[in-house]
């Protein structure tokens, strides 16, 4: 275990507070099994090390405090200034060694890594935070991905996410960021799932969508995905709609960097998912849902270079936010998700006699 950096087997849900929401659920997911791609990330110390070899931390701070929330362009200017201090420092070199070793062992030849966001804030149960999700996809190299890290640190001072802590009355210093380091999954397609309907509240359900590529498509909305709606417990496929997919998010070796391209026209109207994966889905969404013991909101992907079932990947898991807020209330007439379960569990017994 190195000073400033953990692998995803060393985390566990619990040490948000150290490695921000999203690694702490990757090192849940690794930790349960799961076939997660292997990575790592720098913990929360790591930033302000870095802010206090550069001696960036007083002038940081200072400058964000005379931020008048109620002039844009003075926000604007301000936050990009921090940024700025932020990105144009040299990483440490502690620091740097450290994610140089944690790289080699991703694998030869300097492979493709994800560069993503992990936020909390300190002394607090929050473990995620609107402006600090930013991710980068296809980073190659070990002096690249230091730029990337730079960038994710800058990206506590965003804008959007410095007056969304100060609307909240939350402290500047409080915000806790862990760059996550993560191998690229050569995705064939990609996209996201629901341990309920995310339309209704339906406890009984589980929700698929996906389209070709990476899932930066489907979860920006850029990208009208294929959609399969589940029955828990009967596992079937209750609703299925193909769409019309014109776009995927690719790697274009070109331009060294994800761009979206033209589908071909024989695979536009073709569904991204073969059958046994949609199940293989369905079932890892239930394995994760009975551990955290809560609905949850998880994104996957299905790698063009593996066999079935080593080709389906877990990319992320989070407790779904917006239903499991809500009070449970029957979803049709007076009968609770659970009581349509075992209704239409029955159903399906007697069909069967």
């Amino acid at each position: 275990m190195g000073k400033f950096t953990r692998t995803f087997k060393e985390i566990k849900k619990d040490m948000f507070q150290e490695c921000g929401g999203k690694a702490s659920h990757l090192g849940e997911l690794t930790s349960m099994g799961l076939n997660v791609p292997y990575g790592f990330c720098l913990v929360a110390d790591a930033f302000f090390h870095h802010l206090r070899e550069n001696n960036l931390e007083n002038e940081v701070f200072a400058i964000a405090k005379t931020i008048n929330y109620d002039d844009i362009r003075d926000l604007d200017q301000k936050t990009e200034k921090i940024r700025s201090l932020i990105e144009s420092a040299p990483i440490p070199r502690e620091i740097e060694e450290e994610v140089v070793e944690n790289y080699n062992l991703l694998g030869k030849n300097e492979p493709f890594v994800a560069v993503r966001s992990s936020v909390a804030i300190k002394d607090s149960e929050i473990s995620s935070f609107p402006g600090l999700m930013d991710t980068y996809h296809y980073i190659k190299g070990a002096k690249t991905i230091m730029d990337y890290v730079k960038k994710c640190w800058a990206s506590v001072f965003t804008s959007r996410a410095t007056a969304a802590r100060f609307k909240k009355g939350i402290e500047h210093e409080r915000a806790i960021i862990a760059p996550i380091i993560q191998r690229m999954v050569n995705a064939r397609c990609a996209g996201v799932m629901f341990t309920l309907n995310p339309v209704n509240g339906d406890i009984s359900k589980i929700v698929i969508e996906g389209a070709w590529g990476i899932g930066e498509g489907v979860v920006s909305g850029n990208i009208t995905p294929d959609r399969f709606v589940v029955d828990k417990v009967i596992l079937e496929v209750s609703e299925r709609t193909i769409s019309c997919k014109q776009l995927q998010y690719v790697y274009d070796p070109d331009q060294r960097k994800p761009v979206y391209k033209e589908v071909s026209i024989e695979n536009q109207k073709r569904c991204c998912l073969e059958e046994r994966e949609i199940m293989e889905l369905v079932r890892l969404a239930k394995v994760i849902e009975d551990h955290y013991g809560t609905p949850m909101d998880i994104e996957w992907a299905i790698d063009r270079d593996f066999e079935f079932p080593e080709n389906v990947f877990i990319l992320q898991a989070r407790a779904e936010s917006v239903w499991s807020k809500k009070k449970t209330e029957p979803v049709v007439g007076k009968k609770t998700g659970y009581e349509l379960i075992m209704e239409r569990a029955m159903k399906t017994i007697k069909l069967a006699q």
